[in-house]
């Protein structure tokens, strides 16, 4: 089976003409996508483990994706359209006219707005033909072990649900202004969800892991997370939480940026960073956040955007102080700071957004074991607990827009142990990690080595942290 091939930006160009012909606009852009993922799925239900691979319910599935999008426009009116299947030939666009225009603006980048022009080079602009058979004997063998491993690890384990996708995609853009450019992605996501229960506990934990290859994702791994998780939510309730040092986990740490990451963007974005410090560092000297959409080995890495402006990596926080703002080309040069390829399409059917591609905290120089047996009396939380709150609350300003960083509250429910001078006290099934975000930011006292990125919008990443001046109580 094989990928559509993508339409050369000769096409593009033409089709582009024939739009402008028909409504008489000034600008014109078209972007076409093609793409497919294999899906594997489980679904049976509180399977008991370990279960023979023979015995397991499997659907296998090919999600077929192709379309293009078309924006045209001038100063004051402006179209959208999307569709499935191939580009319309030049002669396709009758349809269009000038009555096809509706009230709206739009600008589209150029090459003197920080884009180059030409096509970047991309190694599956035109996708291979799909190793069905590798692939699906891989898959399944993946969830097989996941499965194998963890019934070797807690018996007691049950089988909800599980979803293995394996996917690439290729995207191509022309505009009328004169920008081109590919991209190609590749990526594989597994979900599981599963039970257990213990001394007449029930617990529940459910993982969601991402990597740019089949390969890189590990059934030993897999299988220890989440023995460890459910291992948690059955344990009893600890007689007393510490009120100290809490260590979070490179997935608990992903949560945590996460919420913080729509209000890192854009203008709007520095303003908040510089009101919170207001003079103060944001966090310690080794505090480091950045967003980078060419990160080497990242799985949306991509030499371009989805308006083919150059990506490249954006220092938010640096050494603990504000950096620089994640702006789009609109806003190139803006206070003196040059622009980053960060608008993303959610779907070839949805307009290009100002996005984070691959947001994280910059990897420390310490081991995460050494954090972990560091703590005098503390928490050590290693995930967010099944269907418990995650998020964060912003007081509106006075002037009706969102609130400030320094006003924002978080709260985030978690599973982890309670630590004593590094010998571990006893499980902690869920409590509730709360805080400012100023307390948040300031009061990391220490970055692990092992930076680690799950998927979000885009993706997060973070390592290991040792945090302080947060509250954390026993709940449920």
């Amino acid at each position: 089976m094989k990928f559509a091939r993508l339409p050369g930006t000769r096409s593009l160009r033409l089709a582009l003409g024939a739009v402008r012909e028909r409504t008489g606009v000034p600008g014109a852009e078209l972007y076409v996508k093609v793409g497919n993922t294999r899906r594997i799925e489980i679904d049976p239900w509180m399977t008991p483990l370990p279960v023979d691979p023979d015995d397991l319910d499997t659907q296998v599935s090919i999600l077929d994706e192709r379309g293009w999008a078309l924006r045209a426009g001038g100063a004051n009116r402006a179209l959208f359209l999307a569709d499935s299947g191939p580009l319309p030939e030049p002669n396709g666009w009758r349809r269009l006219s000038r009555h096809s225009l509706r009230p709206g603006t739009l600008r589209l980048p150029s090459p003197s707005s920080g884009t180059s022009p030409g096509t970047a080079p991309s190694a599956a602009a035109d996708l291979a033909e799909h190793e069905t058979d590798d692939e699906e004997t891989a898959g399944l063998a993946l969830l097989h072990g996941v499965l194998r491993r963890l019934g070797e690890r807690v018996p007691e384990a049950r089988l909800i649900r599980g979803r293995l996708d394996t996917g690439a995609s290729a995207a191509v853009l022309a505009s009328t202004t004169g920008v081109t450019g590919r991209t190609a992605l590749r990526l594989a996501t597994v979900e599981l969800d599963f039970a257990a229960s213990r001394d007449g506990r029930q617990g529940h934990c459910r993982l969601y892991r991402a990597a740019s290859n089949l390969q890189m994702l590990s059934a030993d791994s897999i299988a220890s997370e989440i023995a460890e998780r459910l291992t948690l939510a059955t344990a009893p309730a600890p007689p007393f939480l510490p009120a100290g040092e809490v260590a979070v986990s490179p997935a608990l740490g992903c949560y945590l940026l996460a919420l913080l990451a729509p209000l890192l963007q854009g203008r709007d974005g520095w303003r908040r960073l510089r009101e919170f410090g207001a003079g103060r560092p944001l966090g310690p000297p080794q505090l480091q956040i950045v967003d980078d959409g060419a990160l080497d080995a990242g799985w949306m890495s991509a030499a371009q955007d989805d308006e083919g402006v150059p990506t490249r990596a954006v220092g938010l926080v640096r050494d603990g102080e504000p950096g620089e703002p994640l702006l789009s080309w609109e806003d190139d040069g803006w206070s003196g700071f040059a622009a980053a390829g960060c608008r993303r399409r959610s779907g070839w059917r949805a307009l290009p957004e100002l996005c984070h591609s691959h947001l994280h905290i910059g990897g420390g120089s310490e081991a995460p074991e050494s954090i972990r047996t560091g703590i005098v009396h503390g928490c050590y939380l290693l995930d967010r607990a099944h269907d418990g709150r995650c998020h964060a609350t912003f007081e509106p300003s006075t002037n009706g827009s969102a609130g400030s960083l320094a006003e924002g509250r978080f709260e985030v429910d978690a599973i982890g142990l309670v630590i004593r001078r590094g010998t571990v006290l006893g499980e902690a099934p869920r409590v509730r990690l709360t805080g400012t975000v100023r307390q948040l930011l300031q009061g990391i006292r220490a970055i692990g080595n092992d930076l680690r990125f799950l998927p979000a919008p885009g993706a997060v990443g973070a390592p290991t942290l040792l945090l302080t001046g947060l509250q954390v109580e026993a709940i449920g």
